[in-house]
């Protein structure tokens, strides 16, 4: 039984060391802290633990993995993708024989193991989904989505006028006089458009529609005491 920290291998895994050159009056500290920011040369230590645990680094290429590192990080910041085309379609094919391998298990396991079947089933169908995710990323690095600039966009939910021309321009411009027309009283809701009359619920309504001759009923002249139907005669 092998040990944690061995590789597959069975030797020993070695410390991996960088040599960090400090500039002019800089200390061990700041270079330290400032590679650790960076984020290269700490992850090119953890792609050296997985590759030295699979046999394929032997533990001491550690300064030439940061320097390989380094250069691929400036190429992609010049806008080179070489790399990044060659990696992702390496990954695709790795991805690709996960996806067999894990078929083939479950075709061994079915009918026999079914809980086995279908762990590795599940497994294959991830590593597929997987290649299928790195592909399209690939596809859309060598040609990329076209991006659409939407000028003005008009939500609402009723008739809306949109004029996305400049004032200088020599597009149609609404009348201002129609405009002036159109504009509606504020207190449309509370008087009438006809006299400008405010309405009141206490004034005297119109003559109606049904006998339009007849004018409205005044306030009549009443006795002071009201005799009770059926006293004195």
């Amino acid at each position: 039984m092998r040990k944690e920290n061995q590789p597959a291998g069975g030797a020993s895994q070695r410390a991996a060391k960088l040599a960090v050159p400090l500039e002019k009056g800089q200390t061990l500290e700041e270079k330290s802290a400032g590679l650790i920011a960076e984020g290269i040369a700490s992850n090119a230590f953890v792609s050296l633990l997985f590759a030295q645990h699979s046999g394929v680094a032997g533990g001491d290429e550690l300064n030439e993995l940061v320097k390989s590192t380094r250069a691929a990080v400036g190429r992609a910041a010049k806008g080179e993708t070489d790399q990044a085309d060659g990696l992702l379609t390496s990954q695709a094919i790795a991805l690709n024989a996960v996806f067999l391998e894990m078929s083939r298990r479950a075709a061994l396991n079915m009918g026999e193991h079914m809980g086995a079947m279908e762990t590795y089933m599940r497994l294959a169908l991830k590593a597929q989904s997987q290649c299928r995710t790195t592909l399209e990323t690939l596809a859309e690095i060598k040609n990329p989505r076209a991006v659409a600039f939407v000028k003005q966009a008009n939500i609402a939910g009723g008739h809306q006028q949109v004029n996305n021309h400049p004032p200088g321009s020599s597009g149609p411009v609404p009348d201002e006089a129609g405009r002036a027309e159109s504009k509606r009283r504020p207190n449309e809701l509370l008087e009438e458009i006809s006299d400008a009359q405010w309405l009141d619920p206490r004034a005297a309504p119109a003559t109606g529609a049904g006998n339009p001759e007849m004018a409205t009923v005044g306030a009549g002249d009443r006795p002071a005491q009201r005799r009770r139907k059926g006293q004195g005669g």
